[in-house]
């Protein structure tokens, strides 16, 4: 107070300065008590240096304790990585406390150049070697200390260091603190012990703020590397339903620098000298995996925006799974006929336009299937005769289908089965022969044996006409089974609107699967944000429907 009050700018400078020092650290690790501090505690060696340190020691415990709890927020945790901060100030006080300012002896003109001084290397550079040594291995011992008060496997926590890192930050305390005297000697800064503590001092803050700038520099190059993952992923919605996981891996890595992001059945990973991260697990009902980020010794350690990356990616692939099952499944119900199981017609068509753009050059056969008299067997048996009849004589036409047809019902009683890769015309007769013979067998009913006709006809793709041929045939097969004057209905439609009560079901439904059809489904992911946290949480997907005249 007495010097503050006669040099108040001169201690007001130093008071900052000081700060500055006390601010500067690293973070280690994501671990919310892994040490977060330099290799070499500058601001220590600069007191003790100058001979300062015992007028400020208790300030310093304090100041260190009071940031550990703040940083830390919690008080057992920040007591503990203050500990491991200041455990290392005794060793450091030992060295040097036989010389205090060791510094400004060092660079007065009665001594010798300072690399080659039996006194300088006594009482500079061999403390300054036997701490670069001795405060990591201590730091490291009272880090172990705390992981096991805070019930942290010890392993895993150790593998969050960096070697790299670690070797690189040694080196550099080492250097600028050896170095800093013969530099103030080289440019004769004057002899004045005031003048030479006080350049020093600077140059050591200088270096700090230096270093805490690549740092910020670093972090912000990560957090940019994070945001292009997650955006490159974004671009590639909506995701390929073949290995969608393959595709955010790929994005990932795209925008990851020393990392590598790949897809894994385990969380438990244990590659030696390796360190991983996981992502939730995702689920596709018959597998569960996990997104996994891997870093080596070397390039430790992950930040917090390599835990975002992971959550954010493996929600979206989470939800983009879900809803591509939901929307496959609406699909296939919409492309369903539900009495038969066949395809509609409308799904018939879309397969013949689909294959006139895939197979041009391939033939393609379509054979319909006429099923005769069925209104004769509804009139005498009843609907639910004729329906079973139906059900039957499709199941009969599918037994025999070879693996490269569909079989699609295209009216009321008729069914039309495409043909793709055909090889011969004659063996597509031969085949439509057996399947019309197994389809007019007797059908076994409560009401005994019901017989039907199925008449057949083909229609061939060829190279001239291609394949307008097939749409001719196909446009003379409408679909009927919305009229009025439909012979044959479905019993599950029935059974559902005597549910609902009334035709709103089947206008929801016509809605829906038109939707489907015509492509009019609109799907928009929504981020839902944690203000306190400021990390993305969950990922609402929304299913916009348009119906025929526009209103969503």
């Amino acid at each position: 107070m007495r010097r503050f009050a006669e040099q108040p700018v001169l201690i007001g400078i130093w008071s900052v300065c000081f700060l500055l020092c006390l601010t500067y650290h690293k973070k280690r690790s994501t671990y919310p008590v892994s040490a977060e501090h330099t290799t070499l505690p500058l601001l220590t060696v600069m007191l003790l240096v100058t001979g300062y340190f015992s007028d400020v020691a208790l300030f310093v415990i304090i100041a260190v304790i009071i940031t550990s709890i703040f940083t830390a927020r919690s008080i057992t945790v920040g007591i503990l990585r203050a500990g491991t901060t200041l455990a290392p100030v005794p060793l450091i006080k030992g060295l040097f406390a036989d010389t205090p300012q060791v510094l400004g002896t060092s660079i007065s003109p009665h001594s010798i150049n300072a690399a080659l001084s039996t006194y300088q290397f006594r009482h500079w550079l061999l403390p300054l070697l036997i701490m670069t040594v001795a405060v990591p291995t201590i730091r490291l011992i009272c880090d172990i200390v705390t992981f096991f008060f805070a019930q942290i496997p010890i392993r895993k926590a150790i593998h969050e260091y960096s070697l790299s890192h670690t070797l690189a930050m040694m080196l550099a305390d080492l250097m600028a603190i050896v170095w800093i005297p013969d530099i103030l000697q080289f440019a004769n800064i004057g002899t004045s012990p005031a003048t030479v503590l006080s350049v020093s001092i600077l140059m050591l803050i200088a270096y700090s703020l230096l270093l805490m700038a690549i740092n910020t520099l670093n972090r912000l190059a990560r957090s940019k590397n994070a945001l292009k993952s997650i955006a490159n992923v974004s671009d590639a919605l909506p995701l390929p339903d073949q290995a969608p996981e393959e595709t955010v891996v790929r994005r990932i890595n795209r925008g990851l620098i020393s990392m590598r992001c790949f897809v894994s059945d385990t969380n438990d990973l244990n590659r030696r000298w390796h360190s991983y991260r996981y992502s939730e697990p995702i689920s596709t009902g018959s597998r569960q995996y996990y997104l996994a980020i891997e870093r080596s010794v070397w390039n430790r350690p992950f930040m917090s925006t390599d835990e975002t990356i992971l959550l954010t990616c493996g929600e979206i692939l989470t939800e983009s799974l879900r809803v591509g099952k939901t929307v496959k499944l609406l699909r296939t119900e919409a492309e369903t006929d539900a009495l038969t199981g066949a395809l509609t017609y409308r799904a018939f068509i879309g397969h013949l336009k689909s294959l006139q753009t895939e197979n041009v050059h391939n033939l393609v056969a379509v054979v319909y299937f006429g099923v005769e008299h069925l209104r004769a067997v509804n009139e005498h048996y009843g609907r639910r005769i004729a329906n079973t009849v139906l059900r039957s004589v499709s199941m009969r036409l599918s037994r025999l289908m070879p693996e490269n047809a569909t079989l699609s019902r295209v009216s009321g009683a008729e069914f039309a089965m495409i043909i793709t890769n055909v090889t011969s015309t004659d063996d597509v007769e031969e085949l439509t022969v057996r399947m019309r013979n197994l389809a007019v067998m007797p059908v076994y009913t409560e009401e005994g044996e019901v017989s039907v006709d199925v008449s057949s006809s083909i229609s061939f793709s060829n190279e001239t006409d291609g394949f307008s041929v097939l749409f001719a045939d196909a446009n003379a097969h409408i679909y009927e089974s919305e009229s009025a004057n439909l012979s044959v209905v479905d019993d599950a439609e029935a059974v559902l609107a005597m549910q609902n009560g009334s035709g709103d079901y089947f206008n929801a439904s016509d809605v829906l699967r038109s939707a489907i059809e015509n492509n009019t489904v609109s799907v928009l992911y929504q981020p839902i944000f944690n203000v306190n946290t400021k990390r993305i949480v969950s990922l609402d997907t929304i299913v916009r429907v348009h119906d025929k005249k526009g209103a969503r």
